[in-house]
């Protein structure tokens, strides 16, 4: 009979994990790279952990739509907050959701991280990325 693997424990330093571009990032005419940058912390059978970062160019903002995986997903926004089509906040900064097997989910973000795990394994399916013309409302 063979043993099972001992459980163990890491930790994850800042340049363990470099900042990985998403292919749909853009060079904006300030020169700077805008879109989504990712780290992966960790990768297993028990789930994948990506720590994701969305930035968009003054006076734009990313509307991205995506479907969750078979076991769903868990999200923390650790800094920023979601928006609605006229600027307001529908979910802000320290919000917990978790999204359904094959949920149809997403929203508009300025600037905003988060702390995303799929529950699978395997990241969402992305039905739409658009960078869109976006101003956030007074008081959000």
């Amino acid at each position: 009979m063979q043993a099972s693997p001992r459980p163990r424990s890491f930790q994850l330093h800042p340049d363990d994990s470099p900042w990985e571009p998403a292919a749909y990032n853009i060079t904006w005419e300030d020169g700077r790279e805008y879109g989504r940058f990712r780290r992966v912390p960790r990768r297993d059978a028990h789930g994948l952990t990506v720590i994701a970062r969305f930035v968009a160019p003054p006076g734009k903002a990313w509307k991205i739509m995506g479907r969750a995986p078979e076991l769903g997903e868990e999200v923390y926004i650790m800094k920023g907050a979601y928006y609605d089509t006229r600027g307001r906040v529908v979910a802000k900064e320290g919000s917990f959701m978790y999204n359904a097997p094959g949920a149809l989910h997403g929203g508009i973000s300025t600037d905003m991280t988060l702390y995303l795990h799929w529950c699978s394994g395997k990241p969402d399916e992305i039905v739409s990325v658009d960078l869109i013309d976006f101003e956030v409302a007074e008081g959000e």
